[in-house]
């Protein structure tokens, strides 16, 4: 396959980091902090996403208002690869540090951390099908439009981020609390091949993820939950934003670790 010029891989990294669901080389993890409220306590959350993706996070506070924290994830599309399924894999991880404070019963968070990514897709991609972001993109050579089928796609992508996170309890409910994140992460490419060959890189791009959690208890300090989130390009930053919305991902999990001491 020749190798595309520049101009060609601009319309395909638009294509790439559109938002297309579970398929498209970028797949930010739930950005969720399970909170630990004093030194030396730890807590762990393991959460699986609608349709094909599971990640798990571990926080510690190994000094008074300080934690660190370290995450991973694995996001997937079909579970055979061959040329009849499109087929898609992402796996990343991630670590940070920062620091957290109790305000009466709302537990507040600022974090900064980054990671690393590998996405794989193999099939057909473009805009033709509304499936997903599968199909044949049209790629411009010689002046003139025709249709070339793109097979097998590798990307490869650390990430950078700010993180503000919340707990609080649930007026109404006491057993339930109530979380919200607010993150903005930087992704730039570091490697990127189509068929086997190296690429141009995309622009740095930025975007915005927005996350809310609600818990209950389980069983002591284990707790079930679920969460919704939402990442889009950055309107701060508008000129690397290739994302413009992203569908809302929705999550399930368990967490164990302290629980938030009870309005008395």
């Amino acid at each position: 396959m020749k190798h595309f010029d520049s101009r060609s891989f601009r319309g395909l990294g638009l294509v790439l980091l559109s938002g297309a669901s579970s398929c498209t080389l970028y797949q930010p993890l739930l950005n969720m902090l399970p909170a630990v409220r004093k030194p030396g306590q730890g807590a762990v959350a393991l959460n699986g996403s609608f349709p094909y993706g599971v990640q798990g996070t571990a926080t510690l506070s190994p000094l008074p208002h300080t934690l660190v924290f370290a995450g991973g994830g694995l996001h997937a599309y079909n579970v055979e690869r061959d040329s009849s399924n499109n087929y898609a894999r992402n796996r990343q991880y991630e670590v940070g540090i920062g620091g957290y404070f109790n305000v009466k019963q709302t537990w507040l968070s600022a974090t900064v951390g980054g990671g690393r990514a590998r996405g794989y897709r193999y099939g057909k991609f473009g805009s033709s099908d509304s499936g997903g972001g599968f199909g044949i993109l049209g790629l411009p050579t010689g002046g003139k439009a025709r249709w070339t089928p793109v097979p097998e796609l590798l990307g490869y992508y650390n990430t950078r981020f700010v993180q503000l996170t919340g707990w609080w309890q649930d007026a109404r409910h006491p057993n339930q609390e109530i979380g919200a994140s607010l993150r903005l992460n930087q992704v730039q490419f570091t490697q990127l091949t189509l068929n086997g060959e190296v690429q141009p890189l995309p622009a740095t791009q930025h975007y915005v993820q927005l996350a809310i959690v609600t818990q209950k208890p389980l069983w002591r300090q284990l707790r079930w939950q679920a969460a919704a989130s939402w990442d889009f390009s950055s309107p701060l930053i508008p000129a690397n934003a290739a994302l413009a919305r992203a569908p809302l991902r929705v999550w399930a999990g368990l967490v164990l670790g302290p629980r938030q001491a009870r309005v008395q």
